[in-house]
């Protein structure tokens, strides 16, 4: 059935994510209402809804008990439709994929610590401590771990957060000054060339900045 030129869209029951199915489901049907049925009534559009969202889905709908005014107003379908078909949580689980999580090779810190924060739905009381811990366990580098071990007790998710990415930054900095001095003249190699005293000097300076980023 299309609506106004427009295909309909359809609930796909049988998908192995429906989670994915009823989000899919439910910005088409956002973009019908915003458009080409705009002009309808909000009862009207929980009809169309209806409809759309199949008989399993209409089935669903007859075990809930609603008021008149709840009945016509679509977020009171998008709330109960993402509510049955969302999963419950498992923080036991969660808690596992936190705790086997570790930065890989070639991931980015932004990347790693984005994963940690999102697999933290798992009830711990403190998840910033948790994060922060996990970021010192898991990073692929040791110069980052060397580093924020020595903060001790004072090291906070934000001075992690922050001291990683200097370092990230400095090593992609320096692949950079490499690559261009591997071009450079042969008169010119020795003195272009990076040797490990500058590459220390560098990553001590992007330490020292992220130091002075941090509030007192």
């Amino acid at each position: 059935m299309d609506s106004f030129g427009v295909p309909a869209p359809e609930m796909d029951w049988e998908s192995a994510n429906l989670p994915e199915a009823w989000q899919c489901i439910k910005q088409h049907a956002e973009l019908i209402f915003s458009g080409p049925l705009r002009e309808k009534r909000k009862q009207d559009k929980c009809s169309y809804l209806l409809l759309w969202i199949g008989e399993k889905g209409r089935d669903i709908f007859n075990t809930w008990t609603l008021t008149d005014d709840d009945a016509k107003k679509l977020q009171t379908y998008y709330d109960k439709y993402t509510a049955y078909l969302t999963p419950k949580s498992n923080p036991i689980y969660e808690r596992y994929r936190f705790h086997e999580k570790t930065q890989g090779d070639g991931e980015t810190f932004e990347h790693f610590v984005t994963e940690l924060k999102l697999f933290m739905d798992c009830g711990y009381p403190n998840s910033d401590e948790m994060v922060r811990d996990r970021i010192v366990f898991a990073t692929n580098s040791p110069r980052v771990r060397e580093k924020l071990l020595s903060h001790g007790a004072e090291l906070t998710l934000d001075k992690a957060i922050d001291n990683a990415r200097s370092h990230e930054l400095a090593q992609v900095q320096l692949k950079e000054m490499v690559g261009v001095d591997t071009k450079a003249p042969p008169i010119l190699g020795m003195r272009a060339s990076l040797d490990l005293k500058l590459i220390k000097l560098i990553l001590a300076v992007a330490d020292e900045e992220a130091e002075h980023r941090q509030p007192p």
